[in-house]
C-alpha cells in the first residue's frame, strides 16, 4: 500500500469508524477473542481493535508482519490474527507471555475436551492434602482448603504430556487464583480482604477451576469459527519474553504495530507484575519463558517494567534529550513550580524509559509502516500528564506523521472499580502514524 488513493480510502474508512461510535466499544462481549480467560487488567477492548484492524485488512497485505511490543494479555494480537495477519509479540511480565502463548495457539479442540476430561478425573482421584507451593506468605494469600485445592489442580496439570495444553490449563488455574485466593479483586494492587470477609467466604476453587476451563474450550472454538466464517486464514504467531526497551527479539521486519503502551510506571498506576505475582507462584516454572527471578519480592515484575525504578544520576539528562524531542513535555515540566518537581520524577523516567524503547520499535519496522497506538493521558499530583500529545512529539521525531487520530471511551476497560487509575482516566486516544 502507498498510494494517494489507498491511504485516503483507508482514512475515510477509519473516520466512518469513527462516527458510527464502535469505537467505544459499547457492545463489547467479553467472550470475543479469548478476553475472559484471565481477567488482566486494564486489557484493550477487542470490538476497538478489530474494528480498526478490519480497515486494515482490506488494504494491507496480508503477508505484512504485525508486532505488539507490550502485548499484555495479546488482544491486539488476537484482533490481527483475526483477520488473517501472522504476528509477533512480547513482554516483559513472564504471566503475560504465558497468557499470549496460551490465547494465540491453534489448539485442536477435542484434544482440549479430551485432556480436560484427563484433569477432571485426575482431580477427582487425588485424595493428598500435600501442599505443593511453598512461599513465605502462602499463608495470608491463601487458606489450606484453598492451598489444598490448588495443590491437586496443579499436580493434575503436570500429568499433562502436551505443553501447550498445559499453558492453556495453566492460564484458567490462574483465574480461579485471582478469584480464589485472599486477595482482592476490587483493586489492581495485592490487598488482602477483611478479616471479617475471608470468615465469611467459602469458595469451591476446584469447581471454578472446572468451569472455567469448560468455557475457555468454548471460547477457543467460538474464536476459530468466527475465523472461519470470515473466511480468513489463522495468522501464525510467535510469543517471546522480551524488555521492549532493550530491544525486539526478532530479526523480521514489521508492517503494522498494533499497540497499547503503559501509560506510567507501574508502581502507581496498573500493578501488572502484582496482579501476576499469585499465579505464577504455582505455575510450574518449567513453563514460565523469562530469565530473571520474578518472584524476588511483589514487585519485581512491575520494578523491571517502563518507569519501574527511578536512575537519578541519569534524570537530568533523560529531562533535557525529552524536552529537545517533545515540546508538550517541555511545556508541561515547565508549568510545575518548581518546589513541586520532585514528585514528577517517575513521570520523567516512565517517558524517557518508552522514548528509548521506541528506538528499539522503529528499529525493527518497514519504512512504509503503520503504527497503531492506544494511549491515555493520567493524572499525577492532580495535573493531567498529556502522554498522547508527548507520543506525537516523539514520533514525529523520528519521522512518523499522525495519519489518524481519534478518543474512545474507557468505561468497559476491564480494570477494578475501586483503582486509583480507574478515577484518573476516562477515555483514551487512538493515535495512528505512518
Amino acid at each position: 500500500m502507498g498510494s494517494k488513493m489507498e491511504i485516503n480510502h483507508l482514512h475515510n474508512k477509519l473516520e466512518t469508524i469513527k462516527m458510527e461510535g464502535i469505537l467505544d466499544g459499547e457492545n463489547a462481549d467479553r467472550k470475543e477473542n479469548l478476553h475472559r480467560l484471565f481477567m488482566y487488567p486494564a486489557m484493550m477492548v477487542p470490538a476497538t481493535q478489530s474494528a480498526i484492524i478490519e480497515a486494515f485488512s482490506h488494504e494491507l497485505p496480508n503477508s505484512i508482519l504485525a508486532i505488539d511490543p507490550y502485548m499484555g494479555s495479546g488482544t491486539a494480537l488476537l484482533s490481527c490474527m483475526e483477520f488473517g495477519f501472522d504476528v509477533y509479540g512480547q513482554d516483559i511480565n513472564p504471566f503475560a507471555v504465558l497468557l499470549s502463548q496460551a490465547k494465540t495457539t491453534n489448539y485442536d479442540i477435542a484434544q482440549l475436551n479430551d485432556s480436560f476430561e484427563k484433569v477432571k478425573q485426575h482431580i477427582e482421584n487425588d485424595k493428598s492434602t500435600n501442599i505443593e507451593v511453598s512461599f513465605n506468605t502462602i499463608d495470608k494469600w491463601f487458606t489450606k482448603d484453598a492451598q489444598i485445592a490448588f495443590s491437586r489442580i496443579r499436580r493434575a496439570i503436570m500429568d499433562e504430556p502436551n505443553g501447550n495444553i498445559r499453558k492453556f490449563l495453566w492460564v484458567l488455574m490462574s483465574e480461579a487464583i485471582r478469584t480464589g485466593s485472599n486477595d482482592r479483586t476490587s483493586t489492581f494492587k495485592l490487598h488482602q480482604r477483611d478479616p471479617e470477609e475471608l470468615e465469611r467466604r467459602h469458595v469451591d476453587n476446584i469447581k471454578n477451576f472446572l468451569e472455567y476451563v469448560q468455557q475457555g474450550v468454548s471460547d477457543f472454538k467460538y474464536f476459530q469459527d468466527k475465523i472461519h466464517e470470515k473466511n480468513c486464514r489463522y495468522g501464525n504467531a510467535t510469543i517471546k519474553w522480551g524488555n521492549t526497551q532493550k530491544g525486539i527479539d526478532s530479526e523480521q521486519k514489521f508492517g503494522l504495530l498494533v499497540s497499547s503502551p503503559p501509560y506510567g510506571d507501574n508502581h502507581t498506576t496498573v500493578t501488572y507484575g502484582q496482579t501476576s505475582y499469585l499465579p505464577l507462584q504455582w505455575i510450574d516454572p518449567k513453563d514460565i519463558d523469562c530469565p530473571y527471578d520474578y518472584l524476588k519480592t511483589t514487585q519485581e515484575i512491575d520494578r523491571q517494567s517502563l518507569g519501574g525504578s527511578i536512575n537519578r544520576k541519569a534524570l537530568s539528562g533523560q529531562r533535557n534529550r525529552l524536552i529537545e524531542k517533545s515540546k508538550s513535555f517541555e511545556d508541561f515540566y515547565f508549568s510545575i513550580p518548581e518546589e513541586d518537581r520532585e514528585r514528577y520524577n517517575k513521570t520523567i523516567s516512565f517517558i524517557a524509559d518508552f522514548d528509548e524503547s521506541l528506538d528499539s520499535i522503529t528499529s525493527v519496522m518497514d519504512k512504509d509502516a503503520f503504527f497503531i497506538w492506544t494511549i491515555g493521558n493520567r493524572t499525577v499530583g492532580g495535573r493531567e500528564i498529556p502522554n498522547a500529545r508527548i507520543l506525537i512529539d516523539l514520533m514525529q521525531y523520528r519521522g512518523f506523521e499522525l495519519f489518524f487520530s481519534a478518543d474512545r471511551q474507557i468505561s468497559n476497560k476491564t480494570q477494578p472499580k475501586k483503582n486509583n487509575f480507574s478515577k484518573t482516566m476516562d477515555k483514551e486516544d487512538i493515535l495512528i502514524f505512518h
